[in-house]
């Protein structure tokens, strides 16, 4: 019996909440973008259509593709994480946010980035592990998640409300963290195997770290001074 055989259907549902959630910022402006997010834009969109094909060719049993495509993914998560860090400048000298949100979501990127490389290494360290592998893969997909899913809820509210909406941006992103631990304690398969995967740990602990450190980490000086010389 092949473990995860309906996954790549649940694996849609990042896809989708990715592409929504960067709609305003991105895909209704890709014409005017520069070319750093497009490069940033365009790898994690296909770094989630690869989430979605591999299980899917796994399930087909057209392992020769699927390992084709691995290798390839490798290249591709590298670009996601190499054009995240081209996107983070650009985004800490955004005058029209708040400092702390600048400064705050400086902080959230690495910390996500962390994780995903993290993911993405130990997918393939243990790539003759199926049920570990598979795991930290589909870790990966949470790791990218949040920032979609805050303007997802963002953006509607500001167009129904007005601006600014009934919620600012710093609390939809702790409701964001609230309902990505949400949607990780569905994931995580404790009742079947009675077992709880480091790889769904480490979302939780890096989600909470988030959450938790997001204000102070906006507004701490040693941490503003960081940014402001590395990436200013």
């Amino acid at each position: 019996m092949k473990l995860f055989p309906q996954v790549h259907l649940w694996l849609l549902l990042p896809l989708i909440i990715a592409v929504c959630g960067f709609y305003f910022s991105y895909w209704s402006k890709f014409s005017q973008v520069p070319y750093h997010q497009h490069l940033h834009g365009l790898t994690a969109t296909l770094w989630y259509l690869v989430l979605v094909i591999q299980p899917w060719l796994y399930k087909s049993k057209n392992m020769q593709l699927h390992r084709k495509i691995g290798f390839i993914a490798l290249f591709l998560a590298g670009g996601v994480v190499f054009s995240a860090l081209q996107v983070i400048p650009g985004n800490l000298s955004n005058e029209r946010l708040q400092p702390i949100l600048r400064y705050g979501l400086t902080w959230a990127d690495f910390i996500f980035l962390a994780g995903f490389t993290h993911a993405v290494i130990m997918a393939m360290l243990n790539s003759r592990q199926i049920a570990i592998h598979a795991r930290y893969l589909i870790a990966s997909a949470f790791w990218a998640l949040l920032p979609a899913l805050s303007r997802l809820i963002y953006y509607p509210l500001v167009a129904v409300f007005g601006y600014p909406a009934s919620l600012n941006f710093i609390q939809v992103l702790y409701l964001s963290g609230a309902l990505m631990l949400s949607i990780i304690g569905m994931v995580m398969d404790y009742r079947k195997q009675k077992k709880v995967y480091n790889s769904y740990v480490f979302v939780v602990g890096g989600t909470l770290l988030f959450m938790f450190s997001f204000e102070f980490m906006g507004q701490a000086q040693w941490w503003i001074e960081f940014c402001d010389a590395l990436l200013g």
